[in-house]
């Protein structure tokens, strides 16, 4: 039998041995990856090679849109007619939505304190005439001073004056209509107390109307005073026409839009008040235009790839009016550049590139 002294050196040299070949296989496993760097960073790296992409040469032509917006139908005229003074409402003289004319009377006040006043201002200005006339007399005859002279005048000319201003306060008395057009509803009744805030009636003048609507503040540059629109009303097949009559110089900073008003000339009978479905169209003389799909949106804003000098340029862009499938430029880009159309989700900043075909933008 084999004793156990033997059997302890046989496990003791067969650990040594499996120890020592895991030695010699960890040190010949990292000793390759040198070798093969060493190779490899012996050899050239070699250029990325060109993509190929399609590019269109952009030049400027005119440019139509057609820009939607919705506004408000307002009449030639329109006030709200109320009292300049505090008193009762003694007569009616026009029926509500009746047709008057300029100056017709509308509305009568109560003036009788008025009339009284009146009365007495013109017996005192026939004292005072008569006054000044004996005055004048004393005068030619040396019997009376300068100073007595002109107090009486002075007196003559107060009365004048007050008779004057009451006649103004009582023409308020009688409320006239300040333009020819339809009387709307009547709100008071005769013998209600009127003040300046009390709404009497309404008076519309629709020989004529107008259209108030507003544009995003980018079509600011390109709408013009006299330039046609089309518009819809709910309510009628037709389609109407008008003329931009004025643009409010400056843009509302709260929307950032444009407030623009149009005229429609003749007898439409379109009512004040109403919406309007407003089509404007637009033109710019000399437009940069480019493919839509070339344009790529990003967090720092849109850019466009531009083909040159066998690379790809990033280029960014503020984009105008979009009409179809092209877009306008507004800045960022020059007549006769090359914007690439393909390859986009490919293509990094000054990538080379090699241009398969060009055409101008149609």
């Amino acid at each position: 039998m084999i004793s156990k002294g033997w059997l302890a050196t046989g496990a003791m040299l067969a650990a040594l041995a499996s120890g020592a070949w895991l030695w010699s296989d960890r040190r010949s496993g990292s000793s390759a990856p040198a070798t093969s760097v060493s190779v490899a960073s012996a050899s050239p790296a070699l250029p990325p090679a060109p993509i190929e992409v399609e590019v269109q040469r952009i030049s400027t032509e005119p440019l139509e849109v057609q820009v939607t917006a919705t506004g408000t139908l307002l009449g030639r005229e329109s006030v709200q007619l109320v009292s300049e003074l505090s008193r009762r409402l003694v007569r009616v003289r026009a029926a509500e939505g009746s047709i008057v004319r300029q100056g017709d009377v509308l509305f009568e006040l109560d003036a009788s304190d008025l009339q009284a006043e009146l009365a007495k201002l013109e017996v005192q200005a026939r004292l005072a005439q008569a006054t000044l006339e004996r005055t004048e007399r004393l005068s030619a005859e040396g019997l009376s001073n300068r100073q007595e002279l002109d107090l009486a005048r002075a007196r003559v000319d107060e009365a004048a004056a007050e008779r004057h201003a009451l006649r103004v306060t009582l023409g308020k008395t009688l409320i006239r209509a300040p333009f020819a057009g339809r009387l709307g509803l009547r709100r008071v009744s005769e013998g209600a107390w009127v003040s300046p805030s009390t709404l009497l009636s309404t008076l519309q003048d629709t020989s004529s109307m107008k259209l108030d609507f507003t544009l995003p503040e980018r079509y600011a540059g390109a709408v013009r005073q006299g330039g046609e629109f089309r518009f819809r009303v709910e309510g009628r097949s037709e389609t109407f026409t008008g003329k931009v009559a004025a643009i409010e110089p400056s843009v509302d900073p709260a929307t950032r839009s444009l407030l623009v008003r149009g005229l429609i000339e003749g007898e439409t009978a379109l009512v004040p008040g109403a919406a309007a479905n407003v089509e404007v169209p637009l033109r710019v003389e000399r437009a940069l235009l480019v493919p839509a799909l070339a344009i790529v949106p990003g967090i720092e804003g849109r850019r466009v790839f531009v083909a040159a000098g066998g690379r790809a340029r990033s280029t960014p862009v503020e984009v105008g009016f979009r009409s179809g499938d092209r877009a306008q430029i507004v800045s960022g880009l020059r007549e006769g550049d090359a914007v690439i159309t393909t390859n986009l989700l490919r293509l990094r900043e000054d990538m080379p590139v090699e241009i398969a075909s060009a055409e101008a933008v149609r």
